[in-house]
């Protein structure tokens, strides 16, 4: 009887590993009623002098997450909300020794492990550098690698998250308004809601809950100050 055999791998040599991870995360804010991404300047090769997520190349015997938290602490956002997204891996393609599709780093085949998090209104970075910036997502420059992509899927992502679970109030300071919370749903949503519907389902779902305080906003009404009361919030 004859055994239809698989031909012998080659010997791979385990010194020989061409293959890294990379960790970017995805971070919003909402600045002046627009929703905005943390973008980084890259000052070295490759994509030198473009706009880039913040991220790092994960270092041997790293956890993936340790990575993150380093990259979150040294923008002083450790303590935020945060999620892993997606990994994104896409390594050059050849036909005949020729390259027809690029892959994703130049550099050779870098996988990325994206997370994205949400920063509190008015929260301050810890770096001082005009090559830290949050950009308006609506009007993003060129991105280097795949970033571009990754900060759309985040996007998505986002959307969808802040339709079933309470993660908009991620994107408000301890205490808000019920306009605030509002605002912040069009923004992630790009789209008006009408705000009585919007302020009945919040209020019926006791996902918010009176702080008794009010703002002080001069000669205008105050507005009733609340906080999230740690419940789910699905809005539909």
């Amino acid at each position: 009887m004859t055994l239809n055999m698989r031909p012998q791998a080659e010997a791979i040599d385990p010194t020989d590993v061409s293959l890294r991870l990379s960790v970017d995360p995805v971070l919003f804010t909402l600045i002046a009623d627009r929703l905005h991404v943390l973008l980084r300047k890259r000052t070295w090769p490759p994509f030198e002098g473009v706009w880039a997520l913040p991220g790092a190349i994960n270092p041997p015997r790293e956890q993936l997450k340790d990575t993150m938290l380093a990259e979150l602490a040294s923008l002083g956002l450790g303590d935020i909300w945060v999620e892993q997204l997606k990994t994104f891996d896409r390594p050059p393609q050849y036909v005949d020794g020729a390259l027809t599709v690029p892959g994703r780093d130049p550099r050779g085949r870098v996988i990325s492990v994206a997370y994205f998090g949400l920063v509190p209104i008015g929260r301050e970075l810890a770096v001082d550098d005009e090559n830290v910036r949050w950009m308006p997502v609506n009007h993003l420059p060129p991105l280097a690698f795949d970033h571009a992509e990754i900060v759309q899927y985040a996007l998505w992502r986002l959307r969808n998250k802040i339709l079933y679970s309470s993660v908009a109030f991620q994107l408000l300071p301890p205490e808000f308004t019920l306009t605030q919370l509002q605002r912040a749903y069009e923004h992630v949503l790009s789209e008006a809601l009408d705000k009585r519907n919007f302020r009945r389902k919040v209020l019926e779902a006791g996902v918010v809950e009176d702080t008794g305080r009010c703002t002080r906003q001069g000669t205008r009404r105050p507005a009733r100050l609340y906080r999230f009361s740690h419940l789910d919030f699905e809005f539909r």
